[in-house]
């Protein structure tokens, strides 16, 4: 019976597996999974069943996953080894969640909830790994030191690499964060994206209520008679503030400091600023002026401030550094990192990469003192450069000598674990509908990533037979290790957090109203 039905359960292993599957591979919502069973097999299980037998899935996959190591060690052994990517993600008012994959065929291997990227809460992940799989063939991490430490004793004698996503980001950040910061810090306290867009939605009222046809009115713009200009002014000037206000475009959606949208939103005020003033100029000739432009040159006006010109100016060279750098690590527009596996085809890709970053430092270095502004950003390049030297690049692994098609290859990033978090937080948010992922992350913490290796035709083959076999893989896990894995699971678990509607100071100055009114009501007995 209890090859059918888990001890003590009132339904099958294969009732847990399609609510997890349907749960956590299809991303389902509770009322979803209840109305299919339901109807398809006429059962009916409770919001608290259906979250009782999906927990019931995660504690089963992840000893099944324990017990199936040996079988994993044997097929990346045969293929050669593997590469251990570590990473770890994390969302307000969640605890972290470390994870450890082998990038050559993409499975979790071990997976961890932790306070902190410490080096002692790495270390024993780490040593957990290295006791199931063996020493990898080489890792991939970020730039923490926690990471750096943990694995520098783990894994002695293993090449240490770093991700060129996280190396080119703290550079531009140490070259550009500070100037950036004058700038975003000067648009806000002005408040010229607000004033924009409230004077867009004004724009927006007249056309709509003039019933302009905006597309035809705008193409016409191009070769209309200057009288026709009177009419046809609130859609020009509107077209002049979208496009404004679009200066998030430029970007490629990477984040600080590969987009600077505050900076592109200075640029385009800049440039709008002059077609405005030719603008007015131009309706100044047909006797007219019109409020919204004359409040738009406004606008653009505060945007001209010596200071922050200077400080745009002075951001340039760093700019152009950091563009070259990218494109040295072939971290450039044209390939956005954080969607893209990064690798090195050969290894003479790899040894140009390399020279190219020697003869960038080399010319840096020769020419550090040159120009004296510019200077900071030189050393800043240099320092990283000589720092990370010798865990920037790996040349491929060759298994066969014969046959380099089965070369093991090492990415150049930590994307592939990146692409997986953020799945994970897109189809959370998808279940919850909104987008408070941190929840999920402390309720469910290091058992969501080894679930995701089912998504993994080879994983699935090598540890359950198939799909449709792992009902019957659940029932063969010893019904004490499932109890003491459920121990574990329920321990690990954090529930949504606590949060006052109050800011900080709130919070702080009604804990001292409280404890005043306490005081007040008190004898004063105990009071020192």
């Amino acid at each position: 019976m209890n090859q059918i039905v888990p001890p003590y359960s009132n339904y099958a292993y294969d009732v847990s597996v399609h609510i997890g599957l349907s749960r956590f591979l299809h991303h389902k919502q509770k009322s979803e999974i209840q109305h299919e069973l339901k109807i398809e097999y006429e059962i009916k299980i409770s919001d608290s069943g259906i979250t009782h037998l999906s927990d019931n899935f995660l504690i089963y996959c992840m000893c099944v996953h324990e017990l199936a190591s040996a079988m994993i060690k044997e097929v990346q052994d045969k293929r050669g080894g593997y590469i251990l990517h570590i990473d770890a993600t994390v969302e307000e008012d969640s605890d972290m969640v470390f994870m450890g994959m082998n990038s050559v065929n993409g499975w979790i291997l071990h997976s961890k909830k932790m306070r902190s990227e410490s080096h002692e809460e790495i270390k024993p992940a780490l040593e957990v790994i290295k006791s199931r799989y063996g020493d990898p063939l080489a890792i991939k991490r970020d730039m923490g030191k926690g990471m750096k430490l943990a694995v520098s004793e783990v894994f002695p004698n293993k090449p240490d690499k770093i991700c060129h996503y996280h190396f080119s980001r703290d550079i531009g950040k140490d070259i550009l964060s500070e100037q950036y910061d004058s700038i975003r810090k000067f648009l806000i306290d002005n408040k010229i994206r607000t004033s924009l867009r409230r004077l867009a939605d004004d724009l927006i009222t007249e056309i709509n209520f003039g019933g302009y046809d905006v597309n035809p009115t705008f193409d016409s713009i191009v070769n209309c008679k200057l009288s026709e200009l009177r009419k046809n002014k609130p859609v020009y000037v509107y077209a002049i503030v979208s496009w404004i206000l679009h200066y998030y475009k430029e970007g490629d959606g990477l984040g600080f400091p590969f987009d600077l949208p505050y900076v592109s939103l200075y640029e385009r005020c800049c440039k709008a600023r002059k077609i405005v003033e030719r603008l007015i100029l131009i309706l100044a000739e047909l006797k007219t002026v019109y409020k919204p432009l004359i409040q738009l040159k406004k606008i653009l006006m505060d945007v001209d401030n010596q200071e922050i010109k200077l400080v745009h100016e002075k951001m340039e060279y760093g700019r152009k550094l950091f563009s070259r750098l990218r494109r040295i690590l072939r971290i450039d527009s044209e390939i956005v990192p954080l969607s893209s596996v990064l690798e090195t085809e050969s290894d003479d890709e790899v040894c140009k990469m390399e020279q190219e970053l020697e003869a960038f430092k080399y010319e840096l270095y020769k020419n550090l003192t040159n120009n004296k502004p510019q200077v900071r950003e030189k050393k800043i390049i240099i320092d990283h450069l000589e720092r990370y030297k010798n865990n920037l690049f790996l040349t491929n692994f060759r298994v066969d000598p014969n046959d380099p098609s089965k070369d093991i290859i090492m990415d150049r990033t930590n994307n592939i674990e990146e692409q997986n978090f953020r799945k994970f937080k897109r189809n959370q948010r998808r279940i919850h509908g909104n987008r408070d992922v941190g929840h999920d992350l402390n309720f469910y913490g290091s058992y969501l990533p080894i679930v995701w290796n089912l998504t993994n035709d080879e994983y699935i083959k090598t540890v359950y037979g198939s799909i449709e076999n792992i009902p019957v893989v659940f029932s063969q896990v010893p019904y004490e290790m499932f109890k003491l894995e459920q121990k574990r699971f329920y321990a690990e678990r954090r529930g949504r957090i606590i949060k006052f509607k109050h800011d900080d100071s709130e919070v702080f100055e009604i804990i001292g109203r409280g404890l005043e009114n306490l005081e007040s009501q008190s004898n004063g007995l105990l009071m020192v």
